[in-house]
């Protein structure tokens, strides 16, 4: 298992991760400023050099916004998305970040369980945010000025 940055020439392995999921949450376009953005922060899981997974995230002042996690669907609840996360919260505390903010489908019970086990606090809720199919969102932070 390896951890990377994630670079150019992963853009089409990522998409298909998404495509083969049914989730259209990054377009090249979109990745490609992403990665060319100082603020941005996108790692990549390989496992049997195969990309399974990725996390996407940019750094706002002092705070760290989590755009997306993906785990390939057999691989999910294995403790990869975990594994990306931990990581992530590792970067923004060796970059000085105070908070890290994500927001995460309602519905995403598997999901909320993982951030709230890392101490993330729920804040709010975003009306409608979602779409495909419509849904809320809930806002959650972890404060690491507390670790």
């Amino acid at each position: 298992m390896q951890i990377n940055k994630m670079d150019i020439s992963d853009i089409d392995d990522v998409l298909n991760l998404e495509k083969s999921q049914d989730i259209n949450i990054l377009s090249k376009d979109s990745l490609l400023s992403d990665l060319k953005n100082e603020s941005s922060r996108y790692y990549i899981l390989k496992l049997n050099e195969k990309i399974v997974g990725y996390i996407g995230s940019k750094i706002l002042v002092d705070s760290l916004d989590i755009e997306s996690i993906v785990i390939k669907k057999d691989l999910q609840n294995k403790g990869y998305g975990k594994i990306l996360l931990k990581h992530v919260i590792e970067v923004a505390k060796n970059e000085n970040i105070q908070n890290i903010f994500l927001e995460v489908r309602c519905s995403n019970i598997p999901a909320i369980k993982l951030y709230e086990k890392f101490g993330f606090k729920k804040l709010n809720v975003r009306k409608n945010y979602y779409k495909n199919p419509v849904e809320d969102a809930a806002i959650y932070v972890l404060n690491l000025s507390i670790f």
